[in-house]
């Protein structure tokens, strides 16, 4: 991301890029109650419908760029919201905590040449949105900047961009420049959409803002028993190999940076280079391989707790694509984060190299089961592993677990067809064996499941694992 221009702060009261000089006042009399902020207006436009096909593709060039050059992806943001909204200019705002300013990171458009533009601490739309935690819509937003632009600023959308802990990193706005030109309720999703991935390449550039009050990195803290515990990574190594709790400290401190990563979307894809290593702390994601161009197979599902590839780093390009399934939270270790943990954690090492051995175990079970069962016991046999790798994490009780998945998951994680896997799940159902309620598959029998699946759980070296204390 571009770097906040220091040169750019304001002085006596007024805001500076380059020539440009912006008067704070301006903006506190543009937002008074009732007179700019027109939110409200969003409820009783008519909302156009969502193109799919549009936003998919921008999707997937964000994507695209996340791991390798999260800056790209930062751009490709911009540029998906100028296509997607039909706006003049879009931009990020990101908090500069010491100087409480507002500074423009990254600026697309015809406002493009304002990037590093800083505001000070008054009540601008963008503060408005950072203080409300809303979306909000403005008419006629930064009043000042209109005849420098040399274009008319007439509607304006803010919504504020937040880390996994709720945290405002900023503001991504929109801007409209047409008199013709309105934002509805359409847009506002798309902003919040990307939002999420703003996030995703703040993290991967090193540009998100510390928070305010924030102890400098290196600066020791203890992590509480019940957050540890609660963390469903350090729980799940911490079940293979007693940790220390330095080895837990460590481990909270990175996965303190889990960013929000929506549904549907590729962390990295089939033929990239690897950048990292991703961590599934909340939601699920799967590894698949596209077979034709409109078939894919996934060999694998990722809970949290997951790590998405250890020795990923190691390899030239990604040979199968790793893509959320449902809204998620994922942190990235970078390799030399990776080797560190393994060369000054012995446990942690001990416990990721028994965590990979499990995967491997787990894809040889799945290529069993596709040589040798039936489509009934095909999915019978991965309802009962769910549940088994979603209690070690602690995320399932003794009779169900959550299922988000989609049925077309469930199809191309087993090789079945759609209308196979309903029918299972209808059998089951019928069996007494399964129920669904709320988004969640709750197992009535797991003993008649696991024997009609044929379930012994021995691939998962359940066994190897010791009670947590």
């Amino acid at each position: 991301m571009v770097s906040p221009d220091k040169d750019r702060s304001p002085q006596s009261g007024a805001v500076r890029p380059g020539n440009i000089e912006v008067s704070a006042s301006n903006n506190v009399q543009a937002l008074r109650p009732g007179d700019v902020v027109i939110s409200a207006d969003l409820a009783h436009r008519p909302v156009r419908a969502m193109d799919l096909a549009g936003t998919t593709a921008a999707l997937g060039a964000v994507a695209a760029h996340l791991v390798p050059d999260p800056a790209a992806a930062g751009q490709a943001i911009l540029d998906a919201i100028l296509r997607l909204c039909g706006c003049g200019s879009a931009g990020l705002a990101l908090r500069d905590v010491e100087a409480d300013a507002l500074v423009w990171s990254r600026v697309a458009g015809r406002l493009a040449d304002q990037a590093g533009l800083r505001f000070p601490p008054d009540g601008d739309a963008q503060r408005h949105c950072v203080e409300t935690g809303e979306t909000i819509l403005v008419s006629r937003p930064f009043a000042g900047l209109a005849d420098e632009a040399g274009a008319p600023l007439l509607e304006g959308l803010f919504t504020p961009v937040r880390d996994t802990a709720g945290r405002v990193l900023g503001v991504l706005w929109a801007i409209h420049h047409d008199v013709t030109a309105r934002f509805d309720a359409e847009d506002a999703r798309i902003l919040q959409q990307f939002a999420g991935l703003f996030v995703l390449a703040l993290k991967g550039s090193g540009n998100a803002a510390p928070e305010p009050g924030a102890k400098p990195a290196r600066a020791a803290h203890r992590t509480p028993p019940a957050l540890a515990d609660a963390n469903p990574f350090i729980r799940k190594l911490h079940g293979f190999v007693p940790l220390t709790s330095a080895d837990r400290e460590r481990l909270q401190r990175l996965t303190d940076e889990a960013v929000a990563v929506p549904a549907r979307i590729d962390l990295i894809r089939e033929g990239d280079r690897p950048g990292g290593v991703f961590l599934m702390l909340d939601g699920m994601a799967c590894r698949y391989r596209r077979v034709g161009p409109d078939r894919r197979q996934i060999t694998a599902y990722l809970l949290p707790g997951d790590v998405c590839d250890l020795d990923v780093a190691l390899l030239s390009r990604m040979d199968h694509t790793i893509m959320t399934l449902t809204d998620s939270r994922v942190a990235r270790l970078d390799r030399t984060t990776v080797l560190d943990l393994i060369r000054s954690h012995p446990n942690i090492a001990a416990a990721l190299r028994k965590t990979t051995l499990v995967d491997e175990a787990t894809l040889r079970e799945w290529l069993v089961g596709l040589g040798s069962r039936g489509p009934l016991q095909r999915v019978a046999h991965l309802f009962c592993e769910l549940q088994a790798r979603f209690e070690v994490v602690g995320l399932a009780g003794p009779r169900g677990f959550p299922l988000p998945q989609s049925q077309s998951d469930l199809a191309d994680a087993t090789a079945l067809s759609g209308v196979h896997v309903t029918r299972a799940i209808q059998d089951l159902t019928g069996r007494g064996l399964v129920a669904q309620a709320d988004g969640m598959l709750l197992i009535r029998d797991p003993g008649g499941l696991k024997a009609l699946a044929g379930f012994g759980g021995d691939y998962l070296h359940l066994e190897d694992r010791h009670p947590r204390g």
